[in-house]
């Protein structure tokens, strides 16, 4: 699982590259650039929107389950924002379907339940 994960994160400038070079032959190099500088902006400030959110729950979280799921949900924050960092399209759209809610809280139920197997992790989720 690792080796494709890292093989992903290898490829993706390389997909990165190709799609922005294909936006920018359709709709032009300056408007290419608008576009990833506000889809950066946009994004950003998203992930530092729901960053807080999940820092506030993270304070008020009662059990030991509770904060393991919002630290689960903070690590995820965090690639969103890493994601949305980088320049690039495909690298936004990661970003911002990691950083949108129902998206990252199905996430960490399956992260969670994949920890649960694998070891001794035990997280408190709530299904949808």
């Amino acid at each position: 699982m690792l080796r494709y994960l890292l093989l992903a994160l290898l490829a993706l400038p390389f997909i990165d590259i190709l799609v922005l070079i294909e936006i920018s032959s359709a709709i032009g190099f300056w408007r290419t650039v608008a576009l990833i500088l506000v889809t950066g902006v946009i994004g950003a400030e998203i992930a530092r929107r729901e960053i807080r959110f999940v820092l506030s729950k993270l304070g008020s979280s009662v059990t030991l389950r509770e904060v393991s799921r919002n630290f689960l949900e903070t690590t995820i924050l965090l690639a969103a924002g890493l994601m949305l960092i980088s320049p690039g399209i495909v690298t936004d759209l990661i970003g911002v379907s990691l950083a949108f809610r129902p998206f990252r809280e199905r996430l960490v139920v399956k992260l969670a339940e994949r920890l649960k197997e694998k070891g001794n992790f035990e997280v408190e989720v709530k299904r949808f």
